[in-house]
């Protein structure tokens, strides 16, 4: 590529239907992504049309794309021919160029496209779209927002395989660890406060037992690097690097009824343990489930994904509200509490012939009282576990 020549490289496609039983239908909008490579620098460019093709200015517009190849081929061809040096790319994130929304509120700009292949219409009317940033883009956070983390670059980890979407086994100079990426699957830019939640809380829990520990940020440059001659500028956050815990997740345990394997007595006192630290720090866990629970070597239980919520294991008060974590801490912490007696009913539930589990029931109970003033703190809990 000499250095004033302009290409695309296609990237991901995608589109969205209106809810109906219509084989056929055609979608309300479709998208195209894609890197605009211009005198060696690179831009990242989103094309988004929304309505019909009919009104692009291509003499084959109106003809029918009834399956999604044909219509990704269809739109492909189109977002080909648009001349992007003729509009303000934005740099260092992803442009989103947008065809046939009256409401978009970015600059207007008119549309101008290559008519090498002579296929192009004349229309009566320019056509237009507005330019703004693609707020489905990742939000890679600076590393100067973390400076007490190991940076190790993402480039010298190995070995990826996928444990759960966004998350991965890898390896950095013969070492397992734990990777959450930035760019998970069906990223929203909450996801990035997410990742920074998280760092937070890793670096206050820092050396903490049984809370998960760091061991470090998976760093590079920016994806959307723009300028080729641009080098000062700081490396992001790609990722959160976590100490590897082989014991796998009390879930597994708990589905391939193994319990009675470990020194399970000792996980209720931890677990609580654990959890009171976060309260005593006014942080809620918000996401206390057999599943972001693990296993060390030795069989000590560590609390895991410290970073927000989820509406899997939480009170009724809780599920029904828009924001959960904007509640004041107490109704947070009361949701904490509830899960805790719930994780341990659960692990109550595989044990049939140990007089501790009498105790473990009724801990548990008291945790899940209905009346949230009247459940048991989570520092009583531990002391009747601590005495049976």
């Amino acid at each position: 590529m000499t250095k004033f020549s302009a290409r695309t490289a296609l990237k991901s496609y995608s589109e969205e239907l209106e809810y109906t039983t219509e084989r056929n239908a055609v979608p309300i909008s479709r998208s195209q992504t894609l890197i605009y490579y211009i005198e060696g620098n690179k831009w990242w460019i989103r094309v988004t049309l929304l309505g019909p093709t009919a009104n692009l200015p291509l003499a084959n517009a109106g003809e029918q794309q009834t399956t999604k190849r044909e219509r990704r081929e269809f739109f492909q061809s189109f977002v080909r021919r648009i001349d992007y040096k003729w509009l303000p790319l934005l740099p260092y994130t992803v442009t989103e160029i947008i065809i046939g929304d009256a409401t978009a509120t970015g600059p207007e700009r008119e549309l101008k496209l290559d008519d090498a292949s002579g296929t192009l219409q004349n229309p009566t009317t320019a056509l237009r779209c507005n330019i703004q940033e693609d707020l489905r883009s990742v939000a890679y956070p600076s590393c100067d927002e973390f400076p007490s983390f190991r940076q190790i670059n993402h480039k010298e980890l190995t070995g990826a395989t996928e444990i759960t979407a966004g998350v991965f086994w890898v390896y950095h100079r013969k070492t397992r660890y734990v990777l959450k990426i930035v760019d998970r699957p069906l990223y929203r830019r909450h996801d990035t406060e997410v990742i920074r939640k998280e760092l937070e809380n890793l670096n206050y829990f820092a050396g903490v037992p049984n809370i998960v520990q760091a061991a470090g940020i998976a760093v590079s440059t920016n994806p959307y690097k723009t300028f080729d001659w641009d080098t000062g500028l700081p490396l992001v956050v790609t990722g959160i690097l976590l100490e590897a815990y082989p014991g796998g997740t009390l879930q597994q345990v708990l589905s391939d009824h193994r319990i009675t394997e470990y020194r399970w007595k000792q996980w209720s006192i931890q677990i609580g343990t654990a959890l009171n630290r976060f309260h005593e720090a006014k942080k809620t866990h918000m996401d206390l489930e057999p599943s972001n629970i693990v296993l060390d070597a030795d069989g000590n239980a560590v609390l895991i994904d410290i970073s927000g919520f989820t509406r899997k294991w939480c009170t009724s008060e809780v599920r029904n509200t828009i924001s959960p974590c904007d509640l004041p801490f107490e109704h947070r912490q009361q949701n904490d509490i509830w899960a805790y007696g719930k994780l341990l009913s659960e692990i109550a539930s595989q044990i049939s012939d140990d007089p501790y589990v009498e105790t473990l029931r009724q801990v548990a109970d008291g945790l899940m009282e209905r009346d949230h003033q009247k459940r048991m703190s989570i520092a009583m809990a531990i002391a009747q576990l601590q005495s049976a």
